[in-house]
């Protein structure tokens, strides 16, 4: 997997601020392009947030799906410009009987979500470039 990074870009993560775990899974996939080299840096502030909300009830009135959404905010500056990137994405959770479960596969969207947005950022820069 290692071997589709490419080398040209050289990120630093500079704040985070907003939802942790989204936060978390972005740094894990983007330090994947902090290199050392003499390249100019590309400096990214990230503000995420993160939402889940009922979708639909049943009968009884209890929610038995969540529409799960999050958007992230990337603040980049590269050489002498600065530009600003929004993505959002978004999906219903079925609402478990487990609330362990629920919080498990919860985490995984996240992750997911981060994983998605990470991957659209660098096709940003990489036309930034």
């Amino acid at each position: 997997y290692s071997k589709n990074i490419n080398k040209d870009l050289n990120i630093e993560l500079v704040q985070f601020t907003g939802d942790r775990q989204i936060n978390n899974a972005l740094k894990y996939n983007l330090e994947r392009y902090s290199n050392q080299n003499e390249e100019a840096k590309i400096f990214i502030t990230t503000v995420t947030s993160y939402k889940k909300s009922a979708e639909t009830k049943n009968l009884a009135g209890n929610i038995t799906s969540y529409n799960a959404s999050s958007t992230v905010v990337f603040k980049v500056s590269y050489k002498e410009k600065e530009s600003t990137f929004q993505f959002k994405e978004s999906s219903t959770i079925k609402n478990k009987d487990n609330q362990l479960e629920e919080d498990s596969y919860e985490k995984s969207i996240k992750h997911n979500f981060a994983e998605t947005i990470a991957n659209r950022l660098i096709l940003k820069l990489l036309q930034l470039k």
